[in-house]
Protein backbone atom coordinates (compact mmCIF):
# COMPACT_ATOMS: atom_id res chain seq x y z
CA UNK A 1 0.00 0.00 0.00
CA UNK A 2 2.92 2.64 0.87
CA UNK A 3 4.20 2.07 -2.36
CA UNK A 4 1.13 2.19 -4.67
CA UNK A 5 0.21 5.19 -2.55
CA UNK A 6 3.61 6.79 -3.36
CA UNK A 7 3.47 5.67 -7.28
CA UNK A 8 -0.08 7.34 -7.38
CA UNK A 9 1.10 10.61 -6.05
CA UNK A 10 4.20 10.64 -7.84
CA UNK A 11 1.81 9.98 -11.40
CA UNK A 12 -1.05 12.31 -10.58
CA UNK A 13 0.16 14.48 -13.33
CA UNK A 14 -0.87 12.33 -15.48
CA UNK A 15 -4.12 12.60 -14.38
CA UNK A 16 -4.50 16.20 -15.36
CA UNK A 17 -2.12 16.21 -18.56
CA UNK A 18 -3.56 13.22 -20.72
CA UNK A 19 -6.59 12.30 -18.70
CA UNK A 20 -5.99 8.63 -19.34
CA UNK A 21 -9.56 6.23 -18.69
CA UNK A 22 -9.56 4.58 -14.63
CA UNK A 23 -9.19 1.50 -16.31
CA UNK A 24 -6.14 2.45 -18.31
CA UNK A 25 -4.50 3.73 -14.75
CA UNK A 26 -5.95 0.50 -13.05
CA UNK A 27 -3.76 -1.08 -15.32
CA UNK A 28 -0.60 0.66 -15.31
CA UNK A 29 -0.89 -0.13 -11.47
CA UNK A 30 -1.37 -3.47 -11.82
CA UNK A 31 1.32 -4.45 -13.96
CA UNK A 32 3.57 -2.78 -11.50
CA UNK A 33 2.11 -4.80 -8.46
CA UNK A 34 4.92 -7.63 -9.22
CA UNK A 35 7.73 -4.84 -8.61
CA UNK A 36 6.18 -3.59 -5.55
CA UNK A 37 5.83 -7.27 -4.13
CA UNK A 38 9.74 -7.79 -4.95
CA UNK A 39 10.78 -4.87 -2.80
CA UNK A 40 7.92 -5.31 0.25
CA UNK A 41 8.04 -8.89 0.76
CA UNK A 42 11.83 -8.86 2.59
CA UNK A 43 10.04 -5.81 4.73
CA UNK A 44 6.98 -8.37 5.41
CA UNK A 45 9.43 -11.50 5.99
CA UNK A 46 11.11 -9.82 8.82
CA UNK A 47 7.66 -8.27 10.48
CA UNK A 48 6.05 -11.40 10.06
CA UNK A 49 8.95 -13.60 11.78
CA UNK A 50 9.44 -10.92 14.41
CA UNK A 51 6.15 -10.14 15.04
CA UNK A 52 4.93 -14.03 15.32
CA UNK A 53 7.69 -14.76 17.71
CA UNK A 54 7.16 -11.93 19.85
CA UNK A 55 3.03 -13.21 20.14
CA UNK A 56 4.49 -16.82 21.24
CA UNK A 57 6.97 -14.90 23.39
CA UNK A 58 3.79 -12.73 25.19
CA UNK A 59 1.53 -16.44 25.96
CA UNK A 60 4.70 -17.58 27.29
CA UNK A 61 5.42 -20.55 24.50
CA UNK A 62 9.15 -19.60 23.99
CA UNK A 63 9.66 -19.54 27.66
CA UNK A 64 8.07 -23.16 27.62
CA UNK A 65 10.36 -24.01 24.33
CA UNK A 66 13.36 -23.36 26.12
CA UNK A 67 12.33 -24.98 28.85
CA UNK A 68 11.75 -28.12 27.09
CA UNK A 69 15.40 -27.86 25.58
CA UNK A 70 14.40 -26.29 22.26
CA UNK A 71 17.02 -23.53 21.83
CA UNK A 72 16.76 -20.50 19.44
CA UNK A 73 18.36 -22.55 16.73
CA UNK A 74 15.29 -24.85 16.33
CA UNK A 75 13.13 -21.86 16.37
CA UNK A 76 14.74 -20.25 13.72
CA UNK A 77 14.79 -23.40 11.61
CA UNK A 78 10.93 -22.61 10.03
CA UNK A 79 11.31 -19.02 10.11
CA UNK A 80 14.24 -19.65 8.32
CA UNK A 81 12.62 -22.30 5.81
CA UNK A 82 10.41 -19.36 5.11
CA UNK A 83 12.88 -16.83 4.11
CA UNK A 84 14.90 -19.27 1.90
CA UNK A 85 11.72 -20.46 0.16
CA UNK A 86 10.77 -16.20 -1.04
CA UNK A 87 14.27 -16.15 -1.54
CA UNK A 88 13.91 -18.35 -4.47
CA UNK A 89 10.53 -16.95 -5.67
CA UNK A 90 12.06 -14.08 -5.82
CA UNK A 91 15.09 -14.87 -8.04
CA UNK A 92 12.56 -16.62 -10.35
CA UNK A 93 10.41 -13.93 -10.29
CA UNK A 94 13.44 -11.65 -11.06
CA UNK A 95 14.21 -13.45 -13.85
CA UNK A 96 10.66 -13.81 -15.62
CA UNK A 97 7.93 -11.51 -14.06
CA UNK A 98 10.09 -8.50 -12.99
CA UNK A 99 11.54 -7.40 -16.16
CA UNK A 100 7.85 -8.02 -18.23
CA UNK A 101 6.40 -6.02 -15.46
CA UNK A 102 9.29 -3.18 -15.90
CA UNK A 103 9.04 -3.08 -19.44
CA UNK A 104 5.01 -3.29 -19.98
CA UNK A 105 4.13 -0.80 -17.08
CA UNK A 106 7.04 1.88 -19.25
CA UNK A 107 4.62 1.21 -22.49
CA UNK A 108 1.58 2.07 -20.48
CA UNK A 109 2.98 5.21 -19.27
CA UNK A 110 4.58 6.38 -22.53
CA UNK A 111 3.02 4.93 -24.89
CA UNK A 112 -0.67 4.42 -24.12
CA UNK A 113 -1.40 7.18 -21.50
CA UNK A 114 1.25 9.68 -22.61
CA UNK A 115 0.94 8.84 -26.66
CA UNK A 116 4.37 8.72 -27.18
CA UNK A 117 4.76 6.29 -29.74
CA UNK A 118 7.16 7.07 -32.69
CA UNK A 119 9.46 5.79 -35.28
CA UNK A 120 12.36 4.66 -32.43
CA UNK A 121 13.04 1.33 -32.12
CA UNK A 122 15.45 -0.61 -30.05
CA UNK A 123 16.88 -4.42 -31.12
CA UNK A 124 19.02 -5.41 -28.90
CA UNK A 125 21.70 -2.80 -28.32
CA UNK A 126 21.01 -0.54 -31.16
CA UNK A 127 18.39 2.63 -31.37
CA UNK A 128 16.81 3.12 -34.38
CA UNK A 129 14.89 6.63 -35.47
CA UNK A 130 12.68 7.40 -38.93
CA UNK A 131 11.97 10.76 -39.83
CA UNK A 132 10.11 11.73 -43.60
CA UNK A 133 13.57 12.99 -44.48
CA UNK A 134 16.23 10.45 -42.92
CA UNK A 135 17.27 7.74 -40.65
CA UNK A 136 19.19 7.26 -37.73
CA UNK A 137 21.44 4.48 -36.40
CA UNK A 138 22.69 4.43 -32.35
CA UNK A 139 24.55 2.29 -30.92
CA UNK A 140 24.67 2.90 -27.41
CA UNK A 141 22.95 5.66 -25.56
CA UNK A 142 24.69 6.65 -21.59
CA UNK A 143 22.13 9.01 -19.49
CA UNK A 144 24.45 9.34 -16.72
CA UNK A 145 27.06 11.05 -19.43
CA UNK A 146 24.32 12.25 -21.69
CA UNK A 147 25.97 10.68 -24.32
CA UNK A 148 25.72 8.63 -27.64
CA UNK A 149 28.55 6.21 -29.28
CA UNK A 150 28.37 5.16 -32.97
CA UNK A 151 26.11 7.35 -34.20
CA UNK A 152 25.04 7.35 -38.28
CA UNK A 153 22.37 9.54 -39.85
CA UNK A 154 21.17 9.15 -43.37
CA UNK A 155 19.43 11.99 -45.01
CA UNK A 156 17.97 12.46 -48.64
CA UNK A 157 15.45 14.96 -50.20
CA UNK A 158 11.97 15.24 -51.00
CA UNK A 159 12.53 12.72 -54.06
CA UNK A 160 14.21 10.47 -52.01
CA UNK A 161 18.19 11.74 -53.67
CA UNK A 162 20.60 11.13 -51.28
CA UNK A 163 21.74 14.20 -49.83
CA UNK A 164 24.08 13.01 -47.13
CA UNK A 165 25.38 10.39 -44.49
CA UNK A 166 27.14 11.35 -41.31
CA UNK A 167 29.17 9.10 -38.76
CA UNK A 168 30.54 9.93 -35.55
CA UNK A 169 32.36 8.22 -32.89
CA UNK A 170 30.43 9.84 -29.88
CA UNK A 171 28.11 12.13 -29.59
CA UNK A 172 27.18 14.58 -26.49
CA UNK A 173 24.30 17.19 -25.19
CA UNK A 174 25.72 20.20 -24.53
CA UNK A 175 23.64 23.27 -24.23
CA UNK A 176 20.74 22.00 -25.77
CA UNK A 177 22.07 20.49 -28.52
CA UNK A 178 24.17 17.99 -29.85
CA UNK A 179 27.93 18.10 -30.42
CA UNK A 180 29.32 15.23 -32.55
CA UNK A 181 33.18 14.28 -32.44
CA UNK A 182 35.16 12.28 -34.88
CA UNK A 183 32.77 13.19 -37.42
CA UNK A 184 32.91 11.67 -40.98
CA UNK A 185 30.92 12.95 -43.63
CA UNK A 186 29.87 12.33 -47.01
CA UNK A 187 27.84 14.86 -48.80
CA UNK A 188 26.35 15.01 -52.20
CA UNK A 189 26.85 18.50 -53.86
CA UNK A 190 24.19 20.19 -56.51
CA UNK A 191 26.26 18.82 -59.76
CA UNK A 192 25.75 15.03 -58.47
CA UNK A 193 29.06 14.47 -56.80
CA UNK A 194 30.06 13.18 -53.63
CA UNK A 195 32.29 15.50 -51.14
CA UNK A 196 33.99 13.57 -48.35
CA UNK A 197 35.35 15.48 -45.15
CA UNK A 198 36.45 14.59 -41.57
CA UNK A 199 36.05 17.13 -38.61
CA UNK A 200 36.91 16.69 -35.51
CA UNK A 201 33.82 17.92 -33.78
CA UNK A 202 30.46 20.02 -35.33
CA UNK A 203 27.27 20.55 -34.23
CA UNK A 204 24.39 18.34 -35.63
CA UNK A 205 20.86 19.26 -35.72
CA UNK A 206 18.86 16.16 -34.13
CA UNK A 207 15.34 16.48 -33.05
CA UNK A 208 15.33 14.53 -29.84
CA UNK A 209 17.20 15.33 -26.48
CA UNK A 210 18.20 13.09 -23.81
CA UNK A 211 14.88 12.82 -22.63
CA UNK A 212 13.20 11.52 -25.32
CA UNK A 213 16.57 8.90 -25.22
CA UNK A 214 16.03 8.16 -21.83
CA UNK A 215 12.88 6.10 -22.33
CA UNK A 216 14.13 3.49 -25.06
CA UNK A 217 17.94 3.68 -22.95
CA UNK A 218 18.72 -0.65 -22.56
CA UNK A 219 18.28 -0.55 -18.21
CA UNK A 220 19.39 -3.38 -16.31
CA UNK A 221 15.48 -4.00 -14.82
CA UNK A 222 13.70 -4.88 -17.98
CA UNK A 223 16.56 -7.65 -18.80
CA UNK A 224 17.25 -11.11 -17.49
CA UNK A 225 20.62 -12.36 -16.47
CA UNK A 226 20.91 -14.12 -19.37
CA UNK A 227 19.97 -11.42 -20.99
CA UNK A 228 22.22 -8.89 -19.31
CA UNK A 229 25.32 -10.93 -19.50
CA UNK A 230 24.81 -11.22 -23.41
CA UNK A 231 24.90 -7.49 -23.53
CA UNK A 232 27.66 -7.27 -20.94
CA UNK A 233 29.53 -9.54 -23.48
CA UNK A 234 28.76 -7.54 -26.20
CA UNK A 235 29.52 -4.48 -24.83
CA UNK A 236 33.19 -5.71 -23.30
CA UNK A 237 33.38 -7.23 -26.93
CA UNK A 238 33.23 -3.34 -28.44
CA UNK A 239 35.94 -2.08 -25.87
CA UNK A 240 33.53 -0.34 -23.32
CA UNK A 241 33.38 -0.79 -19.73
CA UNK A 242 29.98 -2.65 -18.75
CA UNK A 243 30.64 -1.82 -14.93
CA UNK A 244 27.24 -0.40 -14.56
CA UNK A 245 25.78 -3.76 -15.40
CA UNK A 246 28.29 -6.16 -13.89
CA UNK A 247 27.19 -4.24 -10.82
CA UNK A 248 23.07 -4.77 -11.27
CA UNK A 249 24.03 -8.52 -12.79
CA UNK A 250 25.71 -9.46 -9.30
CA UNK A 251 22.97 -7.52 -7.53
CA UNK A 252 20.30 -9.84 -9.38
CA UNK A 253 21.46 -12.81 -7.54
CA UNK A 254 22.67 -11.31 -4.35
CA UNK A 255 19.60 -9.16 -3.84
CA UNK A 256 17.14 -12.24 -3.35
CA UNK A 257 19.27 -13.60 -0.42
CA UNK A 258 17.79 -10.77 1.33
CA UNK A 259 15.13 -12.66 2.18
CA UNK A 260 16.54 -14.90 4.19
CA UNK A 261 18.96 -12.84 5.74
CA UNK A 262 15.84 -10.71 6.96
CA UNK A 263 14.61 -14.02 8.43
CA UNK A 264 17.20 -14.74 10.61
CA UNK A 265 17.47 -11.08 12.00
CA UNK A 266 13.94 -11.33 12.91
CA UNK A 267 14.74 -14.23 15.66
CA UNK A 268 17.39 -13.23 17.60
CA UNK A 269 15.44 -9.67 18.20
CA UNK A 270 11.85 -11.04 18.85
CA UNK A 271 13.85 -14.10 21.37
CA UNK A 272 15.32 -11.26 23.39
CA UNK A 273 13.17 -8.41 23.45
CA UNK A 274 10.52 -8.75 26.96
CA UNK A 275 6.83 -8.96 25.14
CA UNK A 276 5.15 -7.68 28.48
CA UNK A 277 7.58 -4.28 28.20
CA UNK A 278 6.18 -2.70 24.73
CA UNK A 279 7.61 -5.50 22.88
CA UNK A 280 5.26 -5.44 20.31
CA UNK A 281 5.94 -1.92 19.64
CA UNK A 282 9.77 -2.56 19.86
CA UNK A 283 9.26 -5.61 17.45
CA UNK A 284 7.77 -3.45 15.20
CA UNK A 285 10.25 -0.74 15.38
CA UNK A 286 13.24 -3.10 15.13
CA UNK A 287 11.60 -4.42 12.14
CA UNK A 288 11.88 -1.13 9.99
CA UNK A 289 14.89 0.51 11.37
CA UNK A 290 16.76 -3.22 9.91
CA UNK A 291 14.70 -2.74 6.89
CA UNK A 292 15.49 0.57 5.82
CA UNK A 293 19.04 0.29 7.37
CA UNK A 294 20.07 -3.02 4.72
CA UNK A 295 18.45 -0.82 2.26
CA UNK A 296 20.44 2.61 2.37
CA UNK A 297 23.65 0.40 3.16
CA UNK A 298 23.00 -1.67 -0.05
CA UNK A 299 21.49 1.26 -2.15
CA UNK A 300 25.07 3.19 -1.08
CA UNK A 301 27.45 0.24 -1.79
CA UNK A 302 25.25 0.35 -5.27
CA UNK A 303 26.44 3.43 -6.02
CA UNK A 304 29.96 3.20 -5.05
CA UNK A 305 30.00 0.09 -7.74
CA UNK A 306 27.98 2.27 -9.99
CA UNK A 307 30.56 5.20 -9.80
CA UNK A 308 33.31 2.08 -10.41
CA UNK A 309 34.87 3.13 -6.54
CA UNK A 310 34.56 -0.66 -6.02
CA UNK A 311 34.49 -3.80 -7.77
CA UNK A 312 30.88 -4.80 -8.95
CA UNK A 313 30.84 -7.89 -6.73
CA UNK A 314 31.87 -6.61 -3.36
CA UNK A 315 29.30 -3.34 -3.75
CA UNK A 316 26.37 -6.25 -4.74
CA UNK A 317 27.67 -8.46 -1.79
CA UNK A 318 28.89 -5.85 0.15
CA UNK A 319 25.39 -5.32 2.62
CA UNK A 320 24.82 -9.16 2.57
CA UNK A 321 27.60 -10.00 3.89
CA UNK A 322 27.35 -7.18 6.76
CA UNK A 323 24.00 -8.53 7.34
CA UNK A 324 24.06 -11.75 7.05
CA UNK A 325 27.08 -12.12 9.19
CA UNK A 326 25.19 -9.64 12.02
CA UNK A 327 22.16 -12.20 11.72
CA UNK A 328 24.48 -15.12 11.88
CA UNK A 329 26.41 -13.87 15.24
CA UNK A 330 23.26 -12.86 17.17
CA UNK A 331 21.54 -16.16 16.12
CA UNK A 332 24.77 -17.97 17.92
CA UNK A 333 24.16 -16.02 20.73
CA UNK A 334 21.22 -16.29 21.23
CA UNK A 335 20.92 -20.09 21.04
CA UNK A 336 23.91 -20.12 23.80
Amino acid sequence: MVFLLVELTDKMKYYFQYNPSGWLMMKYFLVKLPGYLFFAIPLGILMGGMLSLLLMARHSEIIAMQANGIDALSVARPVLLIGSVASLIMFVANETVIPWSNSYSEHIQNVEIAGKADTTVVKRDQIWMRSPDSITQIRKFDSSKQTLEHVSIIRWDANYNFTERIFADKAKWWEDQWVFYGINRTSRTPDGRFHVESLPSAVVPMKKSPADFGRVEKVAKDMNLTQLGDYIDKLTEEGQAPTRYLVDWHDKIAFPLVCLIMAALSVPFAVRVNPRGGGMAVGLALSLIVAFSFWIVHSMFIALGHGAYIPPIAAAWAANLIFGLTATILLLQAGT
